[in-house]
């Protein structure tokens, strides 16, 4: 203890520098430590960027690709229900074509057992001016 005292009492202004100087070391070495850390620091978050930002990108891309197939699957369920409401009108179509086919057999028939048109008419449900030619030329003679 003696030792410290008598520093600070036998050449006090040369020891309050040399005390200052190696604080004003110590504070550098510090400061340069505190700075190479945060160097660091930096470099590793860069490369997580990085990293983060290449599977973005990739991400980015797959999704495009799933863009690109749905599309296409749009386009061909699009097609083939086009196809199907096609298909469903011509069978309706043909439906309603073999119904009044039907129709003009049974009108046929009934005009040549004699029945008037509008009995015809309600029977079979045709209008009265289809039935007027069917009863003319298929009626009793």
């Amino acid at each position: 203890m003696d030792y410290l005292v008598s520093l600070f009492v036998e050449k006090p202004a040369e020891m309050f520098a040399n005390l200052f100087l190696a604080l004003t070391i110590l504070t550098i070495f510090l400061v340069g430590l505190s700075f190479y850390y945060d160097y660091l620091k930096k470099k590793e978050s860069s490369k997580k960027i990085e990293s983060f930002d290449r599977s973005l990108k990739d991400l980015v891309e797959e999704l495009r690709t799933f863009e690109l197939l749905l599309s296409n699957q749009k386009q061909m369920l699009d097609e083939h229900k086009y196809i199907l409401n096609r298909m469903e009108q011509e069978i309706s179509r043909l439906a309603d074509s073999l119904n009044n086919d039907e129709n003009i057999t049974s009108a046929i028939s009934l005009a040549k057992e004699g029945l008037s048109v509008s009995e015809i008419s309600k029977k079979t449900g045709i209008p009265s001016e289809e039935i007027e030619p069917i009863v003319k030329y298929h009626g009793p003679r």
